[in-house]
């Protein structure tokens, strides 16, 4: 009866295991919902400084003082901040003011469709004679709100900055402490380090590519004539950060303006201008410069949306990649656990050592 106990209580053994990792999980999770609206303005700052940690480094290797680098960093992304409100507030305002007059245009769009219906004797019953749109002052009402909110939204702001400030003066003093905290443990810091690299890279890279999605996107648009052209190209750069989703979310808008307000030809092009930019960024550049380790598996991009989304909200759908990328990176990084790493991968290829 011994010999059996060791073999038949090993898969109960193991499915508890999963069970309590689970059940722990979702204890996580809950508590992380709890506490979002304390932690995401940390998340933020955390990014923040990760991405700004290069050019801190590259600035004190100039001979720049610490204390001062971190003052020019904070100055450059608080006024990057308030240029961001500004363009978003003066779209907000833009589209309350513009609002009836595309509502006015899609109906006379529909009408126009239903008569070329008629036309061509098909029953006009294909396109209903009224669309279900919001009222015009619902729109503007929501435009207005939109505009109001972003000034409220300072506060958080100035949350975020003061805590991507004291990230950026704690990452100086971070790899110190790192080799005295842990002495006699050379191959962990040297994980650690290459993790950490792994992380700047990835966000860094991400963020030029966003960054320059919606410079071009911006451009290209203004170029054509759309309306809200800046409030698009802010739109593209941050729903870059969410693979293939995300583009196509951020193509519908304007597409949409550019077919009520210039023509269906102006239409064609807008959305040749975003197939455009992200095949080239998103397609050919990201995965050159990334390397085709850092990619995730289509289905564990739609779990890390829905995951984070319901977790830190609107803002954790934003940051669901990053996070989840982060996650795989951790997990590449440790051999006990790069089994995970290689199935949240769109590959199979395993990581070096």
């Amino acid at each position: 009866m011994q010999s059996y106990l060791p073999s038949t209580s090993r898969p109960y053994s193991t499915a508890l295991q999963w069970l309590l990792g689970a059940a722990a999980l979702v204890i996580v999770l809950g508590g992380l919902k709890a506490i979002s609206h304390i932690l995401t303005p940390f998340l933020l700052a955390a990014f923040l400084a990760i991405i700004c940690a290069p050019p801190l480094t590259w600035m004190q290797r100039r001979g720049v003082p610490g204390p001062l680098s971190v003052l020019v960093l904070f100055s450059v992304v608080g006024l990057t901040f308030f240029l961001l409100f500004l363009a978003l507030k003066g779209a907000a305002e833009s589209m309350a003011t513009q609002a009836p007059l595309y509502q006015a245009r899609f109906a006379g769009w529909m009408v126009e469709l239903r008569e070329m219906i008629a036309a061509r004797g098909l029953p006009a019953e294909l396109l209903p004679a009224t669309m279900p749109l919001p009222a015009t002052a619902t729109i503007t009402g929501i435009a207005r709100e939109v505009a109001g909110g972003l000034g409220q939204f300072t506060a958080s702001t100035l949350l975020v900055l003061l805590a991507f400030m004291f990230l950026l003066l704690e990452e100086r003093t971070f790899a110190g402490k790192l080799n005295a905290a842990f002495p006699g443990r050379r191959r962990a810091r040297v994980r650690g380090r290459r993790f950490l690299r792994s992380v700047y890279r990835y966000l860094v890279i991400k963020t030029a590519a966003s960054t320059a999605t919606g410079i071009i996107v911006g451009i290209g648009l203004t170029f054509m004539g759309v309306d809200f052209a800046v409030l698009w190209a802010i739109v593209a750069g941050l729903l870059n950060f969410i693979p293939t989703i995300g583009s196509i979310i951020a193509a519908i808008p304007a597409v949409l303006i550019a077919l009520m307000g210039i023509g269906p030809i102006e239409g064609l092009l807008v959305l040749a201008l975003y197939v455009a930019v992200n095949t080239i960024i998103g397609s050919i550049l990201e995965p050159r410069l990334m390397g085709r380790s850092l990619g995730l598996s289509p289905l564990v991009v739609l779990i890390s949306l829905l995951l984070w989304g319901y977790v830190f909200g609107p803002i954790g759908m934003l940051l669901a990649v990053p996070l989840t990328m982060i996650a795989k990176l951790a997990l590449d990084s440790s051999p006990q656990a790069r089994w995970a790493g290689i199935m949240m991968s769109d590959t199979a290829r395993r990581v070096r050592d």
